[in-house]
Parts: structure tokens; sequence; C-alpha cells
């Protein structure tokens, strides 16, 4: 694929290295695979969901192992819907080869020599601000970012072995005030929500007074006082703060988030917390809570849990999450209600909803009826079948089509069921 890209000399117009150049194709073409492979990742859950047929599930599976989803109406569907579009903006970067760069260290500083064809100039130096203790370059390629007059060096490198993980099996529930819960009852992250809070609520704010000056600045242009205008969008509508609050934001929730997956595996060996790949589905969503937990802020915690659990050495397994906050732990019943951090037995008596979900989590690993890709609606019926006569007919019949739990009621109780 790469060999094709390059032979259509794309570059023919850029005096461009040829080892820069391939070596950037290369990686975007690894970047559209990558979107390939999650989009995969998705149609096989579609697939789960849709073939009861085993064997029209591995005919299915096959074709899309072997690219051959053009051929299959669905599969063909499926993959227009889930495979990432778009166009990237990003001109700031390329890749240099583990073999065309050498370094040394000059007055201190480690000091990079890109070697650059003849025809297309001198090589390039890059002096960077360490003194390349502990840089180990050796057989890593390099990604060279230019970001307003500085330039960042990027390699990957070997991540060491990490402490030893616990020896317990813990279920975890992912939240909004708390990053996250154990089965044992304790919080871990706990300035999650806030962090969350506060900055989504201050890119509100600033979001509804930019519209403002945005229109001010079309009024002003539209009158023809362009100066004014310019004035306006030179010194009132950049984005150098806005961009910079983000990053912060995001670096500490990362921190919280990865802070807080150490502590649990300090004392799990085998973590269990729920699959949240899949959007909940919601006639009546809700945009502010929609805004604050953001689909980035839900990935941080899962990717936090992968990554801690792979370098320490333990096993992180996803289980399926519907109904684990509406679910009685104490009997497994689909009984009782949650409101904010409390969840009420139907005797009255009251838990702490977080620590109850995810005691379910936890549940669900040894549930042989409720795989991880089990529908929801399906879910509801295992669940309602298992409790008493009684309470499965005052529940809704057996089968009844519901909306699923979504976020249209209270703030605080939605927060705590995420």
């Amino acid at each position: 694929m790469r060999t094709e890209i390059v032979q259509k000399k794309i570059y023919d117009s850029l005096p461009i290295d040829g080892t820069i150049r391939a070596e950037t194709t290369k990686d975007i073409v690894n970047d559209i695979l990558t979107y390939k492979a999650a989009a995969k990742r998705k149609v096989r859950q579609a697939i789960a969901k849709r073939a009861g047929d085993e064997n029209e599930r591995k005919r299915l599976h096959t074709l899309l192992k072997r690219d051959g989803w053009l051929a299959d109406p669905f599969l063909h569907r499926q993959m227009r819907k889930h495979f990432r579009h778009g166009k990237s903006e990003v001109a700031n970067q390329f890749i240099v080869r583990s073999d065309r760069y050498s370094t040394d260290v000059i007055d201190g500083n480690l000091v990079i020599t890109v070697r650059i064809a003849r025809k297309h100039g001198d090589n390039i130096v890059l002096t960077t601000t360490t003194n390349g203790t502990n840089v180990d370059l050796t057989g890593s390629n390099l990604r060279v970012i230019l970001k307003e007059g500085f330039t960042e060096i990027q390699y990957a490198t070997e991540k060491g072995d990490g402490r030893k993980c616990g020896d317990r099996v813990l279920g975890i529930d992912k939240g909004y005030t708390e990053a996250l819960t154990d089965s044992d009852g304790d919080h871990h992250g706990r300035n999650f929500g806030k962090v969350m809070t506060d900055y989504s609520d201050k890119v509100s704010a600033a979001g509804k007074q930019r519209n403002k000056l945005h229109a001010l600045e079309k009024k002003h242009r539209e009158a023809g006082r362009i100066a004014k205008a310019d004035r306006i969008k030179t010194n009132n509508l950049g984005r150098k703060k806005i961009d910079a609050r983000k990053v912060t934001t995001q670096k500490r929730l990362r921190t919280i988030a990865y802070q807080a997956a150490h502590s649990v595996v300090d004392k799990a060996a085998i973590v269990a917390s729920e699959d949240l790949t899949t959007a909940i589905a919601s006639k009546h969503p809700w945009k502010r809570f929609n805004r604050r937990m953001s689909a980035w802020a839900k990935g941080v915690l899962a990717e936090a849990l992968d990554s801690v659990c792979e370098q320490r050495d333990a096993k992180h397994i996803l289980v399926n999450g519907a109904y684990t906050s509406q679910m009685d732990s104490t009997n497994g019943l689909l009984e009782g209600r949650r409101e904010g951090d409390k969840f009420y037995r139907a005797n009255g008596d009251v838990l702490q909803a977080d620590h109850n979900a995810a005691l379910n989590v936890l549940a669900r690993l040894d549930d042989g009826e409720i795989s991880r890709f089990t529908p929801y609606t399906e879910v509801r019926r295992i669940l309602l079948a298992r409790s008493p006569a009684q309470l499965s007919v005052k529940r809704v019949e057996l089968g009844t089509k519901v909306r699923q739990p979504t976020a249209d009621e209270s703030y605080a109780q939605i927060c705590a069921t995420f």
C-alpha cells in the first residue's frame, strides 16, 4: 500500500528527502490501518448481535478478516458506519528513520543531526534541552514536530517492568465524581469529576462569549469597518489560551486516571470492568452531562486500566455493563432504585451506589448467561427471568421493549450511574 502511494508521485513537486518521504508515508498508512482495525472490532460486535447461526457468524468473520467486506451488504454498511472518515490537518511533522540520524553531546546538550540527501539541502542539526543521560535512541525512528517556533522530538521506548500487582479479584465501577470504585468499596481518583466539571463549565462560558464576539466581528465586517473587525479577530478570537487550558486539563485527568488504576492494581491481579465502548442509546440526551462526561474522559479511564494492568502483569477483563447500576448486589435481582450515590433496596436498606455497581460487575465476571456482547434487552430479559414471578410482572412483562436508563433524569443520579 505504501509503495502504491509513493509511486503515484504525490511528492514530485516537493523537494523532500526520499527516506523521510517513505517513512512519513508509512506512518500515515499505519494510522489508516489502525482506524480500520478499530472499525473491525465494532463490526465484530455487530455480527455477534445480528447473526444467531454459527455458520453465518463464521462466514461474516472470515470475510471481515480477509477484507472481503465489500462483498456483503451488511458488512459493507457496518464498515462505512464505523471506519473513521475525514481529512487530517496535520502538516507540521515528519518521520526520520533510525539509520538517517546521528547523536552527539556538545556543550552538555544532546545534539541530533538528521542526514539529508545533498540535492535537497544541508543536514538538519537539532540541539535539545537534555544532556542525553537517560535517552536511548538505539534503533528508534524519530518523529519531528514543529510547534510555534519550537521543535519536539518524539521516539518510542520500551516501558520497564512495573511493580508487582496484588493477588485479589476485583470488580470496578467507572464513575464521575470518583474515577474508579472497587468491589471492596474503596474510591480511587476522587478529584476526577471536579476537574472535568470546572474545565467544562469554563469552556462553556467562554464559548458563549466568543459567539457574541464572532457575531460582533461579522457585523463590523459587513458594515465595512474592516479594521475594527480585524482587531476583534486578532485580539479576542485566538485559540492559544483555549488550547493550553485543554492540554493542561487532559494531563491532569490522565494523571488522576493512572494514579487510580495503579491504586486498584496494587490490590488486584484480575480486574473486571464495564465495557463502555458502545454509547448508551437515548432519545433524550442531556447536553450538559454529555459535555462534561466526554468520550475522551471515558476513554482515558479504560486506557489507564489497560496500560497499568499490562505493565504490572495483571489481567483486565471487560464485562457487559448493562443494568449493573440498577441491580441489587446482595441478591442479584433487578430491583431497588438508584438515586445519586445511594442505592435503595426493595426492603428499605441503603447501599453506596458505586460500591453496589462494582459488586455487580464482579458477579458479571462469572455469569455464564450474560456475555460481553449480549444486547441490553436480552440482559434485562435474563435478569427478570431470575426474579420472582410477582416482581417480573410488576416490572413490565418479560420481553417488553423499554428505554435503557439515560441522562434525562437528575444530574446527580446520572453522574453516579456512569
